[in-house]
């Protein structure tokens, strides 16, 4: 039985938005502060976290609503802490946020204390929604309920806006923010350097080819210029009008012509217009850019965290869109050798040494969906043998030290303690754990040049930065630089000076702190943002972002001394918000009553009414899901359109015990089938059915892979529409179901994975003295094609079923393309596809279709049967083209649709067909993001 309630995601706009349905053990005691603005759900030992989120909320809720709107939700909030991912959403259906509270561990969103960042994030995303909830989106809403909103909220106003007024907030009212990163523009400054003009469709749709910033900068860039250039309450104006759908097509765009005489594409560039001067100036007037040492590829690659090996050769960690990441050695003539692949990771980072490299992988708990690990893997490039050092645990930016035998990683525990420990290279066992009263968030820790001291950078409860030097023997650490809102990353030492990234500037470069005096001076002065260097005798190399990606350039050492008490970024980093400045520091510290929270709260929590498209089957369902989310309810109506049938169907499904619980009814009205002499038959169903289901998620290393087991009781009666009786009317069976999945990660481009499985496994079986049975296998092999894109997809599939035909199970069956269904006892297909990209176009027209890719399959199908009535075998073999468009729909919804051409060498059962002309045209796609 399908799981109804999770086999769709709408579009809502959240961040990178995730939901694990039953994804906590049941070990986990949740508590909650509950007061009139939100309620605040975290696990036990959590406390302080959670008042600081309550607080913190309550605050925005009362004092930061102007520049948005008065309209009020109250919003559950729930603390997740067993997972190491770095991220927040909020969502509709049902209104809820959830933090992962593991900060992140490299500098991409700042040092801000996280639960703080989150808290202003989110609840910003939390107060757009309740004031988007207005006019037509609110008529939607009463139609179709919360997910009914999303949608209608989404389509109006573009995700850019919801994340780019989000990270306003973020930066308006704390002391740092995204909008106060210099790299944080990166991707639009090396647009603008490079003179690379894109249409407003590309940047908003993004490209298989070219790089494309995210909605995130473009978002805050377009928040920015209109408060800037119209108020502070410019974008209230405008998104009341989207969501009012006042102009029915792209209401925000012509609400923004309305108000500015600019539509969005004006209004774009704009803004891009005048941010680009200002970069501009900056690299002509301030910068030296590097010497690249290579030419850059076509493709957009990346080369990050650059080694030295010995003069002229380095280690780096490389990535493109056409190959997924790896280890390369790399050296001045341009040779380029793979040393090693890193599996799947929450961070790309790594650390070498003299020949061995170590890094962090992530790892799954089996069953719990929002417990993972992060283990360090050690690769020796002496032997060409990596092996897995720990299991079960929490490290970031590990470091080897000069010999091999110890490693200094990072650790956060699920409690929110953080730290230091010191392991054995050989075991991974821990030989010390460093004091860490300050409970700072240690970050890319790394060995002093005499192995005795860690030099690392940290996070205070501030948020501000430091680079210190700790003592492995007493623990006692000394401030090198002083806290600041500057980001620090990736010390390097060299003897007595420690090179690292900073954002002193306008654009993050690298810089010296000398230990003996600790002065700081630059030492790169690139035109775009620097990630990491290493350092020799003749000069710098370094990984420097570009259009193409992350590329290395060389410079020679030049010392211009910085005051890192001085802020030197110009006035676009110091930008007037008119929001009241940092709350942090000035929000109440209330200490709201903490109760229990009861897992069994609100089981059935209906929340959406939503169509669903599945040929041949028609849905309208309403969803439940209760805020922790593990039960799920589903009432609806399905029309099949094969049998011009209608069900009614109610399932509830528990998620929180080991195995998934489930139970519900279908009455179904017309079924029918074809019997022999009898021609079709019609009657009504009745099905009451419970079983249970087992996922488990084992992806490892380079492979997401995952089984789940399923066992459903089913209880049937059926009621005879005509001149006709069942012998036996009742029935009762169990369906047993297996699912095997194992895909290699893939690059941007690659249209599958290069080499994976998929094998479907069902079998049906009576249980009463009325025999019934369905038998149903399916296996796809996926391999690399002729070329990096390109895949050769193998299948084959079978299914048996009774010839008594006393009931008919769901057919799963993919018969052969071009063919209608035949008449059997068994069938089997066996097909062979090889599918390939044509073209990328990164065309559109009226903001309207926007195509990114158009690709194509060539296949062969040979199937069999074999009819029990008249004792033959048909064969069916067919071959042809499918050919696909990957489309945005609206700058908004991605929709895959495209034709068939099926040329049918054998004859078809139901009429002598030779060829078949088909389009696939996926509705359910809409309604999936």
């Amino acid at each position: 039985m399908r799981l109804f309630a999770y086999l769709f995601l709408l579009l809502f706009p959240v961040s990178l938005f995730a939901q694990v349905f039953g994804g906590n053990p049941p070990s986990l005691k949740w508590h909650q502060i509950n007061t009139d603005t939100v309620r605040v759900i975290f696990p036990a030992g959590l406390e302080k976290e959670g008042r600081r989120v309550a607080n913190i909320v309550n605050y925005l809720d009362a004092n930061t609503r102007g520049s948005i709107g008065t309209r009020r939700m109250k919003v559950n909030i729930v603390l997740q802490n067993q997972t190491l991912e770095s991220n927040g959403y909020v969502a509709l259906g049902p209104f809820r946020s959830e933090f992962y509270l593991t900060p992140p561990p490299n500098p991409d969103l700042g040092s801000l204390k996280w639960e703080e960042q989150l808290s202003i994030h989110e609840y910003r995303h939390v107060l757009q929604n309740s004031n988007f909830d207005q006019g037509a989106s609110k008529v939607v809403s009463y139609v179709f309920g919360q997910m009914g909103l999303a949608a209608a909220t989404s389509i109006a106003v573009p995700n850019w806006f919801w994340e780019g007024d989000a990270v306003t907030m973020e930066t308006a009212l704390s002391n740092q923010g995204r909008g106060r990163l210099p790299s944080f523009f990166d991707g639009f400054r090396a647009l603008s350097l490079e003179k690379r003009n894109y249409s407003f469709m590309k940047v908003r749709n993004g490209s298989y080819v070219d790089y494309t910033p995210n909605h995130y900068p473009l978002g805050y860039l377009m928040s920015m210029y209109g408060r800037e250039h119209y108020g502070r309450m410019f974008w209230k104006d405008i998104t009341t009008d989207a969501v009012r759908y006042r102009g029915l097509f792209y209401p925000m765009s012509r609400s923004l012509k309305k108000h500015t005489g600019k539509n969005v594409v004006g209004f774009y560039h704009n803004m891009l217009n005048e941010y680009a001067s200002q970069w501009n100036t900056y690299a002509k007037d301030s910068a030296v850019p590097g010497a690249p040492l290579m030419s850059a590829p076509r493709t957009v690659t990346d080369y990050k965290y650059i080694y030295t090996v010995r003069p002229g050769q380095w280690i780096v960690y490389k990535s493109s869109y056409k190959k997924v990441p790896g280890f390369y050695l790399i050296d001045s003539t341009g040779g380029q050798a793979l040393l090693t692949r890193p599996g799947i990771q929450f961070d790309d980072y790594f650390g070498y040494k003299n020949g061995r490299l170590v890094w962090t992988e992530a790892r799954y708990d089996p069953r719990w969906g929002w417990k993972d690990y992060s283990v360090i893997k050690l690769y020796d490039r002496e032997t060409g043998k990596k092996k897995t050092l720990t299991r079960g645990t929490r490290y970031f930016s590990p470091d080897i030290s000069a010999d091999g035998k110890k490693i200094i990683a990072a650790y956060t525990l699920s409690s929110q303690a953080f730290g230091l420990q010191l392991l054995d290279a050989n075991d991974g066992k821990v030989i010390a754990t460093l004091p860490n009263p300050q409970n700072w968030y240690y970050t890319y820790p790394k060995f002093s040049a005499d192995e005795q001291s860690v030099i690392s950078a940290v996070r205070n409860s501030n948020g501000e930065m430091a680079m210190i030097k700790q003592s492995l023997s007493s623990g006692e650490a000394e401030l090198l630089t002083p806290f600041s809102f500057n980001m620090l990353s990736i010390p390097n030492v060299q003897h007595d000076t420690i090179y690292y990234t900073a954002s002193y500037k306008d654009v993050d470069n690298i810089y010296a702190l000398t230990l003996a005096d600790k002065q700081i001076h630059q030492v790169t002065n690139h035109d775009n943002g620097v990630l990491h260097a290493t350092i020799e005798d003749r000069g710098v190399v370094f990984s420097g972002f570009t259009s193409r990606g992350y590329q290395l350039y060389t410079d020679s050492i030049s010392w211009k001394p910085v005051d890192a008490s001085v802020n030197y970024h110009s006035s676009w980093l110091r930008p007037d918000f008119q929001e009241g400045g940092n709350i942090l520091s000035t929000v109440p510290d209330k200490d709201y009553t903490i109760t229990k929270y009861r897992k069994s709260t609100k089981l059935i929590n209906l929340h959406s009414w939503l169509p669903t498209f599945d040929d041949p089957d028609y849905s309208l369902t309403i969803y439940g899901d209760n805020i922790l989310n593990t039960a799920s309810t589903s009432l609806g109506y399905t029309y099949n359109r094969n049998e011009g049938s209608s069900a009614i169907t109610g399932n509830f499904i528990y998620g929180a015990l080991f195995p998934y619980l489930q139970a519900g009814a279908t009455y179904t009205f017309n079924r029918s089938d074809l019997y022999a002499n009898r021609g079709r038959l019609y009657w009504n169903e009745m099905d009451v059915h419970g079983g249970i289901t087992i996922p488990l998620n084992l992806s490892e290393g380079m492979y997401s892979r995952s089984i789940s087991f399923a066992s459903t009781y089913h209880y049937l009666e059926r009621y005879p529409q005509g001149n006709f009786k069942f012998l036996h009317p009742s029935l009762q069976y169990i369906g047993n179901s297996f699912v095997f999945y194992n895909a290699r990660i893939k690059a941007t481009q690659n249209l599958f994975t290069h080499f994976g499985q998929y094998l479907v496994l069902s079998y049906n079986h009576s249980l009463d003295d009325l025999f019934a049975e369905q038998f149903y296998g399916k296996f796809d092999l996926y391999l690399p094609g002729l070329s990096q894109n390109h895949n050769l997809i193998l299948q084959a599939a079978f299914q048996q079923r009774d010839t008594m035909r006393n009931y008919s199970f769901s057919d799963n069956f993919a018969y052969a393309r071009g063919y209608n269904t035949p008449y059997y006892k068994w069938v089997y297909k066996l097909g062979v596809n090889y599918h390939f990209p044509i073209a990328y176009p990164d065309w559109g027209f009226g903001q309207m279709l926007y195509l990114m890719r158009v690709r194509a399959n060539l296949f062969y199908d040979y199937s069999k049967s074999y009819n029990y009535l008249n004792n033959s075998h048909s064969q069916f073999t067919s071959a042809g083209t499918e050919v696909f468009f990957d489309t945005k729909i609206g700058n908004v919804l991605p929709f895959s649709f495209g034709f068939r051409y099926s040329r049918l060498f054998d004859k078809d059962p139901a009429d002598n067909a030779k060829d078949r002309f088909t389009f696939i045209i996926p509705l359910q796609q809409l309604f999936n993001y």
